[in-house]
């Protein structure tokens, strides 16, 4: 990752001049994914020994960081004094009395004119959203209007509805080390960028597909203007990014208005889109430099400039590649690893079968995980949540549930397959006839004893768990099925030549374990799949 570096120079005259306020533009955000970025500011202090900064700009705890010819930082807390105009939304409370000429929205788009004074009937204040404005007109009429109608006021009070408040003004003030000379640099965290990105996966002839990337930046904080950008994929490990920084100012907050519905509430609460002039030029990705987590994935999208509550969208680049249909059937394990049983938790196996595309990632740098549109030409197939892709890496994305494989899935148990399964687990061994535990179909096996014994208290017994899984492919076109089964306990016999996976052999009293069978259908084809393995229950 490419990162700015701080140069100083030592000086041989001392600083004499103090106390001037002075700019300081940021000069490169770098934005993660949880809500927080590292922002960076540079002031040139001109021959002065100290200096003011103005600005809340509110680092998260333990983040705020300068040049080394900084000695103090100290935040500080003026007034000023200046005229505003009372809010619109209260016309009540500012006119009441007086003769205003109300503009009202009428329909077909015609504005209508209405003039009267306004009349304080209710002793309670209204809501923001909620306001009514009551109007005696002339001959002794009385109107109530909603706010929504009125789109503007007219009133020989105007004037007298000018205020003047005092403002809280917030400023940093910089000492600097004496005979310190050069540029002043500051950073901290923030939480006032963020950023996501999304990706777009169009389908084309011959199974080829062009993979492109997008990211959208929004902006809470200060205007930008002409910085440095670089997004990072990742979410760093920031412990304080939801306490208050000890130089934040905080106050009591500010209850939200209600929520009114209406084309005209939205407009008014839309935040600003755009996309700018050279958002086509692709993000450069930059590999990790030595030191620095790959897990970051660094994108470098040049200068930025973004006002207080805009967002825009930068293009992250296009890569293409080849992908492959397939039908994924994820069967979750049916027992916890003491052979409890959990399958009322996971639902029914069957409806969790997915039509799905399989590649490896065109990029050069990973996908990260993020919103991903899937489209085949301009019909939209899907928009999924995809997970992160390093590069090289195959992937999976499910579009849609298949309909058209059918399944069926059945167990039941059996006698246990392999004798030395329990010994030296349980401190007391003893042989309990089959026909006594439940789930038992087959006479034949029944009269089987099999072992069983206590573990802290705890009865437990060895027992197969025999299975069959029924296919049927109802589409007029092969169909590549992926079967992955999760089991606890150990294998015993399958047909159809799965893979095996272990997926966990630490601390369990049952082992976690995964069939894989690839599986290619004929048009109409149906196929049985047979398993067993061996479980140590404790029923």
């Amino acid at each position: 990752m490419k990162f700015s570096r701080w140069f100083y120079s030592a000086a041989l005259l001392p600083l004499t001049v103090s106390g001037a306020e002075l700019p300081a533009p940021a000069t490169e955000v770098q934005i993660f994914r949880n809500n927080s970025a590292m922002i960076r500011h540079e002031v040139t202090p001109k021959g002065v020994s100290s200096f003011t900064v103005s600005g809340n700009f509110s680092p998260l705890e333990g983040t705020l960081w300068s040049s080394p010819n900084v000695k103090q930082i100290r935040k500080t807390i003026s007034e000023t004094v200046k005229k505003e105009q009372v809010p619109f939304n209260r016309i009540t409370a500012t006119y009441k009395n007086q003769r205003v000429t109300l503009y009202l929205r009428g329909e077909n788009g015609k504005i209508e004119k209405i003039s009267g004074v306004v009349l304080d009937l209710l002793k309670k204040e209204q809501s923001q959203w909620q306001e009514t404005v009551t109007l005696k007109c002339a001959g002794g009429s009385i109107l109530t209007l909603q706010r929504s109608q009125i789109i503007g006021v007219e009133s020989p009070a105007f004037k007298a509805a000018e205020r003047t408040v005092k403002e809280e003004k917030h400023a940093w003030e910089f000492t600097l080390f004496p005979q310190a000379t050069g540029k002043v640099t500051f950073d901290y965290i923030a939480k006032t960028l963020n950023w996501t990105p999304a990706f777009k996966m169009t389908l084309l002839p011959e199974k080829k597909f062009l993979l492109s990337g997008a990211a959208t930046v929004v902006n809470t904080g200060d205007d930008l203007k002409n910085v440095k950008c670089i997004l990072l994929a990742g979410s760093p490990n920031i412990e304080n990014l939801n306490r208050f920084s000890p130089m934040a100012i905080v106050k009591n907050a500010i209850p939200s208005p209600q929520v009114r519905p209406g084309a005209v509430h939205y407009a008014s609460k839309a935040r600003a889109f755009r996309m700018n002039d050279t958002a086509a030029a692709a993000g450069e990705y930059v590999p990790s430099a030595p030191g620095i987590s790959g897990n970051m994935a660094p994108f470098e999208i040049g200068s930025l400039s973004l006002k207080k509550g805009e967002s825009l969208v930068r293009t992250l680049g296009k890569a293409a590649g080849h992908y492959e249909n397939l039908v994924r059937w994820q069967i979750p394990a049916r027992q916890a690893d003491d052979g409890r049983r959990v399958w009322k938790s996971h639902g029914n196996p069957i409806s969790n079968i997915w039509e799905c595309l399989r590649f490896a990632n065109p990029f050069k740098h990973p996908i990260p995980d993020a919103a991903v549109e899937i489209a085949d030409g301009s019909r939209v197939l899907a928009q999924i949540k995809g997970s992160w892709v390093n590069t090289g890496e195959n992937a999976t994305w499910e579009i849609t549930r298949c309909h058209d494989v059918k399944a069926a899935f059945a167990e039941q148990e059996a006698p246990s397959s392999i004798k030395n399964r329990g010994v030296g687990v349980f401190q007391r061994l003893e042989k309990v006839p089959v026909k006594k535990t439940p789930r038992t179909t087959n006479a034949k096996e029944s009269s089987i004893a099999v072992k069983g014994g206590y573990l802290n208290g705890i009865w437990y017994r060895v027992t197969d768990i025999k299975g069959r899984i029924q296919l049927k492919n109802f589409r007029a076109t092969p169909v590549k099925l992926v079967i992955e089964m999760d089991y606890f306990g150990e294998f015993v016999s399958a047909s159809g030549k799965p893979e095996k996976k272990a997926l966990n052999h630490v601390g369990s009293l049952n082992p976690k374990n995964q069939l894989l069978w690839n599986i290619t259908l004929k048009p109409g084809e149906s196929r049985k799949v047979d398993f067993r393995y061996n479980i140590i229950i404790n029923r």
